[in-house]
């Protein structure tokens, strides 16, 4: 993550500042042979991604010190350098692309909608999703169910009559223990005979062709575990990519490959780190053996070692460096603010949402905080009846939403009108699966 990239969101969030995206200007120089140089590097950057974002600052609904009619006179408060993927993030927020069109970011294809049948608890769902997506609501009302969902869709399921299908610009994959097929999103699987001729297969229904998968495979699951954590860890060869387990076991590895590979994020990472955790002084690295390392951290009384790392440090390591880790097209994580002081939590979410410029991010949450982090559409409620198994509620379905967002954030929102069962304050008697 860009250093100014966290002052950037904020701003825009608050709507304290208005933020312009371009490229990176053309150098000056009054050489032939180093404007040229310098021109190719310009080029060789705008390849790579890099973008450069200009935040003005207002001031009672204008531009601080800017004239009437004359805006383009007044000089940015911050220019920062921001990464491609960092652009989708701020366009996302209401920043302006103000640069040549023909590079300005393309969002990225996530699922749009997903739709599960007679997967353990649940016997229908179906609701629309967002890049950045959490989950809601009491325990045992099958959020965890979900997320398996989301996993089974990318392999087989050992669920004999289940059906999972996802949505995205226009077309459908469906999975079944039987078949994995794509077709049009208004075609219903459950339509297609048991024996289907190959040939009839390819209309409307055929093979899923290799940007849906792409979409939905492979999937990364994370149930962070600090004892994991804690590992020392083989080494990471060079030219490999970056990961951990889904417990987050080689995750000093990672930090290992960063020091050597990238120095400038370790050094980032670490400078907010100890801004974070005002008692440790640095992240440290050891050698349990000559093939391994453990993650470690100098603390402001002079100790040292893996076991001075705090589960909240811990976890904020691992979702810091999710941006640099092997991308996948699917995260799913179970509770991302466990370990974490209620104050961290809105740097954590910052950092998923930077991730999910290029994965799609789905979280299981119980936690307010996370939910202050997101917009409406962001959150779907989860519950569950005897009669009915689970239900899924956009939460800017849920009732009198107009009227109570504009009293409480979204996160006092549902803590105020959540009941920890039915959730009968927020969902209506009536509630069905959404259609979108």
């Amino acid at each position: 993550m860009s250093r100014d990239f966290a002052l950037l969101m904020e701003h825009l969030r608050k709507k304290t500042g208005e933020v312009e995206l371009d490229v990176p200007s053309p150098p000056i120089s009054g050489d032939a042979a180093t404007a040229t140089l310098l021109a190719q590097a310009r080029q060789a950057a705008i390849r790579r991604g890099d973008r450069v974002a200009h935040l003005y600052k207002m001031g009672k609904g204008e531009r601080r010190s800017s004239r009437a009619n004359h805006r383009s006179d007044h000089r940015p408060d911050v220019t920062a350098s921001v990464t491609e993927n960092e652009c989708r993030a701020l366009i996302a927020g209401g920043a302006k692309w103000v640069g040549p069109p023909v590079y300005a970011p393309v969002p990225k294809r996530y699922i749009e909608r997903i739709r599960v049948r007679n997967f353990r608890c649940i016997k229908e769902i179906e609701f629309p999703l967002t890049p950045l997506h959490a989950l809601i609501g009491p325990n045992d009302s099958g959020k965890s169910t979900i997320l398996e969902a989301f996993a089974a869709i990318s392999r087989d399921s050992s669920e004999a009559a289940c059906e999972i299908t996802a949505v995205s610009a226009g077309r459908a994959l469906t999975r079944t223990p039987a078949v994995t097929m794509e077709h049009p999103p208004e075609v219903d699987p459950k339509d297609v005979p048991k024996d289907v001729p190959k040939d009839v297969m390819d209309r409307p229904w055929q093979s899923p062709s290799q940007a849906m998968m792409a979409l939905v495979s492979p999937v990364t699951v994370l149930r962070l575990d600090p004892d994991a954590m804690r590992q020392p860890t083989n080494l990471i060869a060079q030219g490999c990519p970056l990961e951990y387990s889904p417990r987050g076991q080689g995750l000093a590895a990672v930090y290992d490959a960063l020091l050597s590979r990238r120095i400038d994020v370790f050094l980032e990472i670490s400078r907010r780190f100890t801004a974070l955790f005002p008692t440790a002084r640095s992240i440290q690295l050891t050698n349990p053996s000559r093939t391994t390392k453990a993650l470690g951290v100098e603390l402001s009384d002079g100790s040292i070692g893996a076991d001075r790392l705090s589960e909240g440090m811990l976890y904020w390591l691992a979702f810091a460096a999710l941006p640099y880790l092997q991308p996948t097209p699917v995260i799913l994580i179970e509770e991302p603010e466990n370990g974490l002081h209620p104050s961290r939590i809105a740097d954590v979410m910052r950092v998923l949402r930077d991730v999910s410029n290029t994965s799609q991010i789905i979280v299981a949450t119980h936690h307010p905080l996370v939910i202050n982090e997101l917009q409406p559409d962001e959150v779907t409620l989860i519950t569950r009846t005897p009669e009915r198994g689970t239900i899924a509620t956009p939460l800017s379905s849920t009732k009198n939403f107009e009227q109570r967002a504009k009293v409480y954030a979204l996160g006092e929102l549902w803590l105020n009108y959540a009941d920890g069962d039915l959730e009968s304050d927020l969902v209506a008697d009536s509630t069905t699966p959404f259609h979108g």
